[in-house]
């Protein structure tokens, strides 16, 4: 039976009880297994606002299961999840979500200009943005505004990434769950992709939990890390 263990460097364990008001995120001595197969067991860790912290791990550890999670897509089997201070269940579904959003893997352009797909998440919500607003979103992901009629088969991967999480960034969240955002990427758009990241979470304040196959890039990237590893 494979099992899964994880530690977490020294630096990360903050004890229960013991936790500063910046806290947005907690996990309790979460443990999740698909029948016989252990994920992670009495997983504990705390993240903070303006803090990124990395999941790393071989494929099939649990790595974006833990993201899944944390927002409440999935129940563990042991265990409780707090979102500023409150158990995720707790939450209405869709407030939780636009508060802590996950940016998958592979990013999602629809159909139609940079715009259009900068505005998809708002109009689920019935809100909307001004152009100006827009513009500033795509500065702040490290793009040009001049491409907003531009569609998503005249971008490269590292640009789309980055329109994915400009268009979470409108929604305002507290926290970003981004599973693998550079597993695709060459190395100037993982370093560009990585540079928006850092100066999203020092002018916002928001935590980020970040999955990575990279341990070095987690190293360069968090200021923590949690490792998931495979045990027979």
């Amino acid at each position: 039976m494979n099992r899964n263990k994880y530690w977490l460097e020294l630096s990360l364990y903050v004890a229960i009880g013991e936790m500063s008001s910046d806290v947005v995120l907690e996990f309790i001595d979460v443990s999740m297994r698909y029948d016989d197969n252990i994920l992670f067991e009495d997983l504990s860790f705390v993240l903070h606002e303006n803090e990124t912290i990395g999941i790393t791990g071989p494929s099939g550890s649990g790595k974006s299961t833990l993201l899944r999670i944390a927002n409440n897509l999935e129940d563990p089997v042991t265990g409780r999840i707090l979102f500023q201070g409150k158990d995720v269940t707790e939450w209405n579904p869709t407030e939780l979500r636009t508060c802590m959003i996950l940016v998958p893997q592979q990013a999602s352009m629809f159909p139609g200009t940079v715009r259009k797909n900068l505005l998809w998440g708002l109009k689920i919500h019935n809100r909307s943005a001004p152009e100006e607003e827009l513009e500033d979103v795509l500065k702040e992901v490290n793009l040009d505004p001049d491409m907003m009629d531009r569609t998503g088969e005249n971008l490269s991967g590292g640009e789309k990434q980055r329109i994915a999480i400009a268009r979470a960034l409108l929604l305002e969240p507290c926290v970003l769950l981004l599973d693998e955002p550079t597993s695709a990427l060459d190395e100037k758009s993982t370093l560009a992709v990585e540079a928006s990241i850092n100066s999203i979470i020092e002018e916002r304040q928001i935590g980020v939990l970040i999955v990575t196959h990279n341990r070095e890039q987690s190293e360069r990237f968090t200021e923590r890390v949690i490792e998931l590893e495979m045990r027979e």
